[in-house]
């Protein structure tokens, strides 16, 4: 995606930790599967440009999706940090249907070249729409 220099962090929670970070910085008052913090963007985008962000992703939620759907939890686990870091660059499903499809594209390529294959997900994207 072209940030061959670039860094992130990743940070993996409970339920507890993640709600209390989607109250804080989204006020909305539950946990979620995974939060991005982009650093590329914003007043302090400057700052340290070779800096993506912060992914931070719920195990609990992660756990249980993997629960619910039969997918192993380590492609839970991959699947939610690339949907984290796509956010970081500037993807975004929530900006309409053009750009959903974009990110859903984008999603699947770097989900292959992980080894995953598309359909693994096909839950994922359903509900995203």
């Amino acid at each position: 995606m072209g940030y061959t220099e670039s860094e992130l962090s990743v940070l993996i929670v409970d339920d507890v930790e993640m709600a209390d970070l989607n109250l804080q910085y989204r006020q909305v008052g539950h946990a979620t599967d995974v939060l991005s913090f982009p650093m590329l963007e914003g007043e302090f985008s400057d700052v340290a440009p070779e800096m993506l962000g912060d992914v931070v992703i719920s195990a609990e939620t992660a756990h249980e999706m993997s629960r619910q759907t039969g997918a192993p939890f380590d492609s839970i686990m991959d699947l939610l940090l690339v949907h984290g870091i796509l956010h970081l660059v500037g993807y975004d499903h929530e900006a309409g249907e053009e750009q959903a499809l974009e990110m859903k594209r984008k999603t699947e390529e770097i989900l292959t070249a992980l080894g995953h294959s598309g359909v693994e997900f096909g839950w994922f994207f359903d509900a995203a729409q």
